[in-house]
């Protein structure tokens, strides 16, 4: 014998209202409530910012846990290990997973890791300078 059990709910539809960020008439035009006092100007811009980026790219040897100029495999790579005081942001993939800070330390030429990868697995080093113009 087959039962059919049935069981009801009840669906309470919420109506959310969008509120535009303050301070952004051009992105969010907004009609000025006159209980609300008027928004801060919206910050100035410095222009453009123009980037320039470069890569070193080592394969791991699996034996070693320093690498430098040397180790770079030119047809992958822009550049050699470059200063990190002199860039905006730099980026280490092992085997394609993006290493947290703390595992490595970058000088200008030296690469040294915290571990040894595992031999074959590919070492890319991203750096990314800002430059305002």
């Amino acid at each position: 014998m087959r039962r059919n059990v049935t069981q009801s709910y009840t669906v309470r539809r919420q109506c959310l209202q969008i509120v535009p960020p303050l301070g952004c008439p051009g992105i969010f035009p907004v009609k000025p409530s006159p209980t609300c006092p008027p928004c801060p100007p919206c910050p100035c811009t410095p222009g453009l910012i123009r980037t320039e980026t470069y890569q070193y790219t080592a394969i791991s040897d699996g034996v070693k846990n320093m690498y430098t100029n040397s180790d770079a495999v030119m047809h992958f790579s822009t550049s050699g290990i470059l200063d990190p005081n002199e860039v905006s942001v730099v980026n280490l993939f092992i085997n394609g997973m993006l290493q947290p800070p703390n595992l490595y330390v970058i000088q200008p030429g030296v690469l040294i890791l915290s571990d040894i990868p595992v031999q074959g697995v590919p070492l890319i080093l991203q750096f990314i300078k800002m430059i305002v113009s």
